[in-house]
C-alpha cells in the first residue's frame, strides 16, 4: 500500500468517525482520579450554566452520598423520577431509561457511568442505558472515576492491590466527544476524607490506610491525566486526518494478542488495548483452535476473553490447525504482523520451546512481548485440575488401561498361533485406540503399559520382569519405540478428525441453509428454514418472529405458549436497537431466550430467539459463528424475495397501464367509428329525407343496424372480458352436440358477414359435449369471425369436427395472410393486434383473448398454428368430454 492509499483510508477512518460522533447524542464524561475529587459537583455545574443559556437539561440521577453541597446544586434542576425494582423483598431505585427517552431533553446527568444495575433492569450496567440515550439523539453527562476504565484493570491492580470489579469498555469512553478532567491534588483530596466530605468517618478511616494512600492517588492522578491528554491527541489526529492536511509514515504497525482458552489471557488483552492505544497501531486477538476438546469452563473463558477483546476495540479471529506455531506463522505473514504478546504460560514438555521462544526465532522481524498474569499468585494452583478435567482424564486412564489388559489376554491366547513379532501389533493397536480415543498422554501410558505387560506375560522367563533373551529386548524396544511414536500421532490425528467435523458442521449446516435459500420465494419459507438448520447445528430451540406494519407479529414456527412479559421486553429491544439482548447478554438478562437481530441496511427484519438447554452457560465461538453467518444470509435472501417481488409488482403495473393505455385507444376507436357511421346516416335520413331515394334510404338505413350490431359485439366482448377478469363468468352446463353449437356459430357468422364461404366437415359421430353452450358458441364465432376478416374474397373457411380419444378437437383454416410463429401466443393476449393502422380490419383485439379465457374456463385449450399448405392460419379447439357420455 503507497502512501497516497494510506492517506486516504486514514481521512476515510477518520471521517467515518466524526460522522458518528455527530450522528446521535454526544457524551462528556467528567473524569476524576478517585471518589471525593468533585465531579458530580463539576458535572452539575456545568449542567446550570446550559440551563442559563436556555437549554433543557434533565437530571436523570445523581448519587449525593449525603453531601450538602451535592444538594445544594440540584435546587431548581428537573429531576426525572427513579425507577422502582422489586428484589429479593426489597424496594431498589435505578435509572429510568424508558422516562428519559419519553422526556426526550437537550441533555440529560446521569452520574456513575461504572454503576451496574440492580437485578431486573433492562441492562446489566449503567453505560448500556447511556447507551441507549446517546443512540437516541440525548446529549449525556456523566462521571467515571479512572480505575472503573477496562484496560486499566490490570494497572489499578499492580497500583492498588485491589481488582475493580466494575468497569467500563474502552470502545464506549473513545465515543465520548469530551472528557473533562476534574483535578484535585492528593492532599487536598485526603482532607477532604478526614473531613468526612467523601466517606463516613469508620470508611474513611480504612480508605485512607488502603485505597487513599497518597501513593496510590498520585499514581491514579497521573493515569487519569494521560487518558485525557491521549483523548485529546487523538481528537486532534482525527479531526486533522479528515481534513487530509497530515502527513503519516507508509508503513502502519499492526499488533496480534495471541491468547488460550486454557487459561486466562484478559490482562493480556488489556495490555494490548494500551499499547495499540499508545502507539497508534491497529490491534487484533487471535485464539488457534487445534481441535482439542474443549471443557465447558474452557469454552466460558474463550467467549470471556472474545467479548472482552471486542469491547476494548480489537479485531477478533480463530484460525484453525494442527498446532497454535504451524498455524499462526502463516498468519503473522498474511497479516503483516510485527508485534506479538503472548502470554508466559507453563511448558508442558520441558525439551520443547516456549512458543515465544520460537517466535522470536522465526526470523520474522518480529516484536515479541512477553508477559506473566499480574494476578496469578492469588489464584488456585493451575496444576490442581477441576473436577470436570481430573475425572475425563481418568476415565481416559482406565479405559487405556483396559485397553492393554485386553490386548494382553488376546496376545497370552495367540501366543501358540503368532508370531512374537506379530504379538507386538497387538499391543500397537491398543496404543493407537487410545490415542485416537483419549489424547497424547494416556497414549503414552498405554505404550509403557504395554512395554511392562509383554514383557511380563510374553518374554522368557514368563511373569517376571527379566529378559534374558535378545531378541526379547529388541521387541520390546520395538514396542515402547512405537508406541510413544503411533500414541501422540494418533492424538493428533484425532484432534485433526474433530476439527475437520466441527467445521464440516459449520460448512454443511450453511451449505444446505444456501442451497434452501436459493429456491425459497416466500419469506415464510425462509424463516421455516432458517429455524431448521439452526435447531440442527445449535441443538437448540429456534424462533423466528417477524412483526407487521400493524404491530403484530408472526412467530415462525408457531408455539402455543404466550412470550412472558421479560420475554416480550427483550424482543422489542432488539427489534429497535438492533441489538443482542435476553439471556447471556447484558441486556434483560433475565429472559430465557437470547434475542439476535436480523437486520439489513440498518433496518430490522425479524428477531430471532434461541433457547439454549438450562446446562449450557453460553454460546461458543462456533455457536456465535453460525447464528451471525445464518442471519446475514437470511436478510441477503430476504432482501432478494422483496426485490423480486417489487420487480414483480413493477412489472404488473406496467402490464396494467399497457392494458389501460390499450383499452383507452381501442375504445376511442372501436366505439367511435360505428357511431361515427350511425350518426351520419341518421342525419342523412333527417335533413335529406325527401332527397333520398327508397333505395339509399334502405342503405342507410342497413349501415345503422349493422354498426349497431358491430357496437352491441364490442360491448358484449367488453362485458364477458370483464367477467373473465373478476370470475363471475357462470358457467351452467348442459348436453349438447358439437355439431349443433358449430352450426349456431355459423349461422350467426352468416348475418355479420354474408360473404363468407366456410366448409365445414365432421369426421366420424359429432361428440356430445357437458358445456355452457352459448359461451363455446361466443368462442368459436370470435375465431369465425376473425378468419372472415383475414380470408380473401372467393376463399373458404374450412371446419373440420372430430373426436380423439377423450377430446373433442375443432380446426378452423382460413387463408389469410398468416401469423408469424413468434406471434402466435401474443395474439390472445388483451388488445393484441397483428396489424396497426388501416390494416387493422377493425379488430379490437379482445375477441380472441375472450375465445380462450371462455374455452380455458371448460378446461379445454386453443392455439394458433401455420395453415394447411403453409398457407393461413389454423386454430386447434380441444375441448375435454366427460367419461361417462349420457
Amino acid at each position: 500500500m503507497n502512501n497516497e492509499q494510506t492517506q486516504r483510508h486514514q481521512q476515510a477512518d477518520a471521517l467515518l468517525k466524526t460522522v458518528q460522533q455527530q450522528g446521535g447524542g454526544q457524551l462528556k464524561i467528567f473524569l476524576g482520579a478517585a471518589p471525593g475529587v468533585g465531579k458530580t459537583c463539576a458535572m452539575l455545574n456545568a449542567a446550570k450554566e446550559l440551563q442559563q443559556q436556555g437549554t433543557a437539561v434533565c437530571v436523570g440521577l445523581v448519587e449525593t452520598h449525603g453531601r450538602a453541597e451535592t444538594e445544594a446544586l440540584l435546587q431548581g434542576c428537573t429531576i426525572l423520577p427513579r425507577k422502582t425494582i422489586h428484589y429479593q423483598n426489597q424496594q431498589l431505585t435505578e435509572f429510568d431509561v424508558d422516562a428519559a427517552l419519553a422526556l426526550r431533553p437537550n441533555i440529560i446527568l446521569v452520574d456513575e457511568l461504572a454503576h451496574t444495575n440492580a437485578p431486573g433492569s433492562r441492562h446489566k450496567r449503567r453505560y448500556q442505558d447511556i447507551a441507549e440515550l446517546l443512540k437516541a439523539g440525548i446529549h449525556v453527562y456523566t462521571t467515571l472515576n479512572v480505575q472503573h476504565i477496562e484496560s486499566l484493570n490490570d494497572v489499578v491492580l499492580q497500583i492498588t492491590g485491589v481488582r475493580v470489579q466494575e468497569t467500563v469498555p474502552d470502545s464506549f469512553i473513545d465515543q465520548a466527544h469530551e472528557i473533562v478532567f476534574i483535578d484535585l491534588p492528593p492532599q487536598n483530596l485526603i482532607e477532604r476524607l478526614q473531613q468526612g466530605k467523601v466517606y463516613v468517618e469508620e470508611y474513611a478511616r480504612s480508605a485512607l490506610e488502603g485505597f487513599f494512600s497518597p501513593a496510590n492517588l498520585t499514581a491514579l492522578r497521573e493515569l487519569a491525566m494521560k487518558i485525557v491528554i491521549e483523548h485529546v491527541d487523538d481528537s486532534l489526529k482525527t479531526r486533522l486526518d479528515s481534513r487530509g492536511g497530515q502527513q503519516h509514515l507508509v508503513i502502519n504497525d499492526k499488533l496480534l494478542v495471541l491468547i488460550s482458552n486454557r487459561s486466562t489471557h484478559d490482562y493480556l488483552i488489556r495490555i494490548g488495548r494500551r499499547l495499540a492505544e499508545k502507539r497508534g497501531m491497529s490491534w487484533l486477538v487471535v485464539w488457534v483452535d487445534t481441535g482439542q476438546v474443549q471443557l465447558q469452563q474452557d469454552k466460558a473463558r474463550l467467549q470471556s476473553a472474545m467479548t472482552l477483546a471486542q469491547e476494548l476495540g480489537a479485531r477478533t479471529e480463530i484460525l484453525r490447525g494442527p498446532s497454535t506455531w504451524q498455524t499462526i506463522i502463516p498468519f503473522i505473514r498474511e497479516e503483516r504482523i510485527n508485534t506479538v504478546l503472548v502470554g508466559s504460560g507453563t511448558r508442558k514438555w520441558r525439551w520443547r520451546k516456549p512458543l515465544y521462544q520460537r517466535l522470536i526465532n522465526s526470523g520474522l522481524g518480529l516484536e515479541v512481548s512477553v508477559y506473566r498474569d499480574p494476578d496469578q499468585h492469588s489464584r488456585v494452583n493451575h496444576f490442581i485440575q477441576p473436577a470436570e478435567t481430573f475425572l475425563s482424564d481418568l476415565r481416559g486412564y482406565l479405559l487405556s488401561t483396559l485397553g492393554v489388559a485386553l490386548a494382553s489376554m488376546i496376545a497370552v491366547l495367540s501366543k501358540n498361533l503368532l508370531d512374537p513379532n506379530n504379538l507386538v501389533l497387538i499391543y500397537v493397536v491398543a496404543v493407537i485406540i487410545s490415542g485416537l480415543r483419549f489424547g497424547a498422554a494416556p497414549a503414552v501410558f498405554s505404550a509403557i503399559f504395554s512395554f511392562f505387560s509383554f514383557n511380563f506375560f510374553l518374554t522368557e522367563p514368563l511373569h517376571t520382569l527379566t529378559v534374558n533373551n535378545q531378541e526379547d529386548i529388541s521387541r520390546l524396544v520395538f514396542l515402547v519405540i512405537i508406541g510413544l511414536v503411533c500414541g501422540p500421532a494418533a492424538s493428533r490425528i484425532r484432534r485433526q478428525f474433530l476439527l475437520l467435523a466441527e467445521s464440516n458442521r459449520y460448512s454443511e449446516s450453511l451449505q444446505r441453509l444456501a442451497e434452501q435459500f436459493a429456491v425459497a420465494d416466500d419469506q415464510n419459507v425462509l424463516w421455516q428454514a432458517l429455524t431448521k438448520e439452526l435447531n440442527s447445528a445449535l441443538l437448540a430451540e429456534t424462533h423466528i418472529v417477524q412483526f407487521n406494519s400493524d404491530n403484530s407479529y408472526d412467530i415462525f414456527p408457531a408455539r402455543g405458549e404466550r412470550f412472558s412479559g421479560v420475554d416480550m421486553a427483550a424482543i422489542e429491544w432488539t427489534r429497535k436497537q438492533a441489538a443482542p439482548s435476553g439471556r447471556f447478554s447484558d441486556t434483560l438478562s433475565k429472559s430465557s431466550w437470547s434475542c439476535f437481530p436480523i437486520a439489513k441496511n440498518n433496518k430490522t427484519i425479524a428477531v430471532m430467539l434461541v433457547r439454549l438447554h438450562a446446562e449450557k452457560y453460553g454460546f461458543t465461538t462456533y455457536d456465535m459463528d453460525i447464528i451471525n453467518a445464518m442471519t446475514q444470509q437470511a436478510a441477503n435472501a430476504w432482501q432478494r424475495i422483496h426485490l423480486t417481488k417489487d420487480l414483480e409488482s413493477a412489472r404488473v403495473k406496467a402490464e396494467i397501464e399497457q392494458l389501460r393505455s390499450a383499452l383507452l385507444s381501442s375504445v376511442s376507436h372501436d366505439l367511435r367509428s360505428p357511431l361515427s357511421a350511425m350518426i351520419g346516416a341518421a342525419d342523412s335520413l333527417r335533413l335529406l329525407d325527401q332527397q333520398l331515394s327508397s333505395e339509399d334510404r334502405s342503405e342507410l338505413i342497413d349501415t345503422i343496424l349493422q354498426e349497431s350490431r358491430r357496437l352491441d359485439r364490442y360491448i358484449q366482448n367488453l362485458l364477458d372480458m370483464t367477467r373473465l377478469g373478476h370470475g363471475t363468468l357462470k358457467i351452467e352446463r348442459d348436453w349438447v352436440s358439437a355439431s349443433d353449437i358449430i352450426g349456431s356459430a355459423l349461422a350467426r357468422l352468416k348475418r355479420y358477414s354474408p360473404d363468407a364461404l366456410v366448409d365445414f366437415q365432421v369426421n366420424g359421430a359429432p361428440p356430445l359435449l357437458y358445456v355452457h353452450a352459448a359461451l363455446i358458441e361466443q368462442a368459436l364465432f370470435n375465431i369465425l369471425e376473425n378468419a372472415a376478416k383475414f380470408t380473401p374474397p372467393g376463399e373458404k373457411i374450412t371446419i373440420i369436427l372430430e373426436q380423439q380419444q377423450n377430446t373433442c378437437t375443432i380446426t378452423i383454416d382460413d387463408k389469410g395472410p398468416g401469423i408469424p410463429e413468434a406471434l402466435r401466443e401474443k395474439i390472445f393476449d388483451m388488445f393484441y393486434v397483428v396489424s396497426d393502422g388501416d390494416h387493422k380490419k377493425n379488430n379490437t383485439g379482445i375477441g380472441l383473448a375472450i375465445c380462450k379465457g371462455m374455452i380455458a374456463a371448460h378446461g379445454g385449450s386453443v392455439t394458433a398454428q401455420e395453415g394447411a399448405q403453409k398457407t393461413g392460419t389454423r386454430f386447434l379447439v380441444e375441448i375435454p368430454l366427460p367419461l361417462n357420455q349420457p
